[in-house]
């Protein structure tokens, strides 16, 4: 009789586990950011200057584009980067301009307004095993949108 007490206690813990492990891997999935709440967020994060939230979904490595100067960094120097720019340039409003979505690729083109000037942001996602990422970023200055 102890011994099938002992199994059965022993069954129930592990499938106990496996439920946790099962419910923990479905949490996952179903709480992950479409491309769509990544663009709305990482909106909100531009026009706030809150750099935290808008690195939070950048990939590992993201290829940043800062008023002509072009490289690669991680989530770390963009966000010592980013934080830079907003200190130099306040946000007042940020407005997606065009955004769209095909396949495992999406994007968004905006309009920064600072209290020192206009920018053009745009931000290019990609999905990577199941997972949306902002792998491109680019800050651009008015003038070199619409010369005068």
């Amino acid at each position: 009789m102890k011994i099938k007490y002992e199994m059965l206690r022993k069954l129930t813990v592990y499938l106990m586990s496996v439920l946790l492990l099962l419910a923990s891997k479905a949490d996952t999935l179903v709480y992950q950011d479409s491309p769509e709440a990544i663009v709305k967020k990482s909106a909100e994060a531009i026009e706030k200057g809150d750099v935290e939230n808008l690195t939070r979904n950048f990939f590992k490595t993201v290829e940043i584009d800062l008023l002509g100067d072009e490289n690669f960094y991680s989530q770390a120097q963009s966000v010592l980067l980013l934080r830079s720019f907003f200190e130099k340039n306040i946000p007042v409003k940020f407005t997606i301009n065009h955004q769209g979505a095909k396949d495992l690729t999406a994007f968004a083109i905006g309009t920064l307004q600072c209290k020192n000037g206009l920018f053009r942001i745009s931000i290019f996602l990609k999905t990577d095993q199941g997972k949306t990422y902002i792998h491109q970023f680019r800050i651009e200055p008015e003038t070199a949108i619409n010369p005068k």
